[in-house]
């Protein structure tokens, strides 16, 4: 297993340990937010207050009073149940007709309409040995809630209240407790006691293995195919451009081996352009070269024929290479960013006039008519010679690759806020695959004349200067109808002062 998918795993298992932990907290939260079991409490509830009416109870309280008056033994009767109260902890409560008239805790409102939620308690009573009818329920107080029991008195019980001096006829007793809350120690105990704790241990595991193999699965799906892409980058890197990685897995990760394997093909195209480039520009210069060479070595070796004719042919062979190393200067600073271009009014009428003019001679020498139909144009912002070296170069080419007898338009007209330029031929045309790439540093339509075609920059440098002045050139042509380029350049903006702002 490799780095990678363990380090993957290993975040699965953290994030599912940490999930766990979590789902256990919460659940002793849950559990920590139930009520209280209350049954035991209303038992012991219901046991004090049997035991506080308890005639033993009461008769041991009573002993050796004497004669008691009615206030007396009234007092006396409070003063015990207060002392119940103290004794067993509890809140006792004196009712007539649902109402509080008595409190041992003293501060339950007069006002109080009674307690609800009552049920019969019958058999807690008779688990204590009784079978006298008792009442549970609850009750809230101060934002507090108490439990109680109520045991309706057999017998009225006259109650005086000493500050009033009213007697009340009590007919129930209430005994309350606070609502116990669930401590996390309870829970944790009640939690561990009942074997939820265990089955919860069980599950746990279960779900832990079955996610973790899950998980790998998970790992392995999104991991293999970067680690395709991974291997296939190291073989490209070893000069492996053919490499190729299948498309598979999550969609990011197909996106991801589209976009390398798109990348790996326009590698493998571009070095095989520049392979042809340097095979074409050796063949190039070589064959110039070797004229200027032998020629030169005729005329200082003095076995030259014609001086005058040798010289003219290592001048134009000169040139030619001159052509060339600009060519490779254009398109390196092309590459770099650093093709400047100057920006003034261009009357693009007379320069396609003159580019016209200057072609007439070469398509007459080749057999060919050129038809130049310029009407007047507005100035255009650009940089001049850069222009007459576009339209050269596209009618230089129509020109090559139109047989004699043919024929070549150079047009221009107003289209769309701008001026379109096309450059037409009667020639063999494009192939419908070769045109997406026509404009491809290096590339060559014509493999079997490239060596005669020249370097196959011509193209490539014309797009760049195009893009350079805000325009566009296309291509449209069908092999054996000839081919028609069109340069769209835009109108110049002109301010108050005559300066010319390009449109971008």
């Amino acid at each position: 297993m490799n780095r990678l998918n363990v380090r993957l795993l290993g975040a699965f298992g953290v994030v599912l340990l940490f999930t766990l932990a979590i789902i256990s907290l919460a659940l002793i939260l849950v559990l920590r937010a139930r009520p209280a079991n209350t049954d035991d409490e209303y038992i012991q509830l219901a046991a004090t207050t049997l035991d506080i009416l308890s005639t033993e109870q009461q008769q041991q309280f009573f002993d050796n009073q004497g004669p008691l008056t009615f206030q007396e033994e009234a007092e006396l009767q409070l003063d015990y149940l207060q002392t119940q109260a103290d004794n067993n902890n509890v809140r006792i409560l004196l009712l007539q007709n649902n109402r509080v008239v008595w409190d041992s805790n003293g501060d339950y409102p007069r006002e109080f309409g009674g307690l609800s939620a009552r049920e019969a308690f019958v058999e807690r009573s008779q688990v204590l040995g009784s079978t006298t009818v008792l009442y549970k329920g609850e009750f809230d107080l101060k934002h507090q809630k108490w439990l109680y029991v109520e045991q309706p008195l057999r017998r009225e019980v006259m109650l005086l209240d000493v500050d009033n001096g009213q007697i009340s006829v009590v007919n129930a007793l209430v005994v309350a407790t606070q609502m116990p809350k669930q401590s996390f120690r309870a829970v944790i105990r009640e939690y561990l006691g009942s074997g939820m704790f265990l089955a919860f241990f069980q599950a746990g595991c279960i779900g832990m293995v079955v996610a973790l193999l899950f998980s790998a699965g998970i790992v392995r799906w999104v991991s293999r195919p970067l680690l395709d892409v991974a291997h296939a980058a190291a073989k490209v890197a070893e000069g492996n451009y053919a490499t190729r990685v299948p498309v598979h897995g999550p969609d990011e990760v197909r996106e991801v081996a589209r976009t390398f394997n798109t990348m790996t093909e326009r590698v493998e195209i571009g070095q095989k352009a520049q392979r042809d480039f340097l095979a074409n520009v050796s063949h190039d210069l070589r064959t110039p070269l070797t004229s200027i060479q032998g020629f030169a070595q005729a005329i200082a070796d003095g076995v030259a024929d014609d001086n005058a004719h040798a010289a003219n042919i290592i001048y134009h062979e000169a040139g030619r290479m001159t052509r060339m190393v600009n060519e490779l200067l254009d398109l390196a600073r092309i590459q770099t960013g650093r093709m400047d271009m100057m920006r003034q009014a261009v009357e693009i009428d007379e320069l396609l006039k003159t580019v016209g003019e200057s072609m007439t001679m070469r398509a007459r020498d080749r057999g060919l008519q050129l038809d130049v139909q310029i009407p007047d144009l507005p100035r255009i912002a650009g940089d001049g010679d850069r222009l007459a070296q576009v339209f050269t170069n596209l009618v230089d080419n129509a020109i090559k690759h139109t047989p004699a007898g043919g024929r070549v338009w150079l047009r221009a007209s107003l289209d769309n806020q701008g001026v379109l330029v096309r450059v037409q031929d009667t020639g063999e045309g494009i192939p419908r695959e070769d045109l997406p790439r026509i404009f491809e540093r290096f590339y060559q339509v014509d493999k079997s004349r490239a060596k005669n075609s020249g370097t196959g920059l011509g193209l490539a440098i014309t797009r760049e200067i195009v893009q350079a002045h805000a325009g566009r050139i296309w291509v449209e042509s069908e092999y054996g109808q000839g081919a028609r380029f069109n340069v769209w350049l835009p109108q110049p903006i002109w301010d108050g002062q005559k300066t010319v702002v390009v449109r971008r």
